[in-house]
């Protein structure tokens, strides 16, 4: 039989790690958008028109910056499915289209998330954080 002192800390570890990797927290995504902020380790410049859609029937539309994003998306209970995502092509500055690629890149590679009020972290299947976006379709 475990003791009090055991299964507390059985439950802080567990804990820890269900929101370690992103899953704890699963507020809907549906009818969001979100601008992004950091894509791995890159900052995203604060002029960026870059932002991320998640529409209803598990559509996902955004804009890199140069191009339109396309995608279907699942999210329940943390855990989220992207991809693959299609876009546009129209001619842009290189480091435009290489942060749209990026972006897309960490789109496809969530696996969980956790949103908290205005701010959405995606995490890969590792439990990294990827993509940290700010909701900017708040009224």
């Amino acid at each position: 039989m475990l003791g009090r002192r055991a299964l507390s800390r059985r439950t802080a570890l567990a804990l820890t790690l269900t929101l370690s990797s992103g899953v704890g927290v699963a507020e809907p995504l549906q009818g969001s958008e979100w601008k992004p902020l950091l894509i791995r380790d890159q900052a995203v410049p604060e002029d960026s028109s870059a932002f991320v859609q998640f529409r209803s029937k598990g559509r996902l539309e955004g804009f890199g910056g140069c191009n339109r994003l396309f995608a279907e998306y699942q999210a329940a209970d943390g855990y989220i499915f992207v991809g693959p995502v299609a876009a546009t092509r129209t001619t842009c500055v290189d480091s435009v289209l290489q942060r749209e690629a990026a972006l897309a890149g960490a789109l496809e590679g969530a696996r969980t998330y956790r949103r908290e009020r205005i701010r959405l972290v995606l995490f890969d299947s590792a439990g990294q954080p990827i993509l940290e976006m700010r909701q900017s379709d708040w009224d």
